[in-house]
């Protein structure tokens, strides 16, 4: 299993808006591909320094295979559409991680 996790920190003005996109835009998509097994999304409880808020936005899947046809299909899409609503008040760093356990 492979956790697929992009974490976001979002500006506080454009937060509820950001809400929406990630649940009727980003995740709908993911979903909508098949090759998504399950799907988090968490908020960091305490924000330090720098303001905003932060988000990880978590997909889960079964092998390479599945993620790197969602990367090539989907994300790439969904990131396109994040950055021309958004801009630069949606900045994001993706990590890819093996689950041990």
């Amino acid at each position: 299993m492979i956790l697929f996790n992009t974490t976001f920190n979002i500006d506080s003005a454009i937060e509820n808006e950001w809400l929406l996109w990630a649940r009727d835009i980003y995740f709908t998509l993911a979903l909508d591909s098949g090759y998504v097994h399950r799907h988090h999304l968490m908020k960091l409880r305490y924000e330090t320094e720098g303001g905003g808020c932060t988000y990880s936005l978590q997909l889960f899947f079964e092998n390479d295979s599945h993620m790197e046809k969602f990367l090539e299909e989907y994300e790439y899409k969904a990131i396109e559409d994040l950055l021309k609503r958004f801009g630069s008040n949606a900045v994001y760093f993706q990590t890819m991680l093996d689950v041990v356990f």
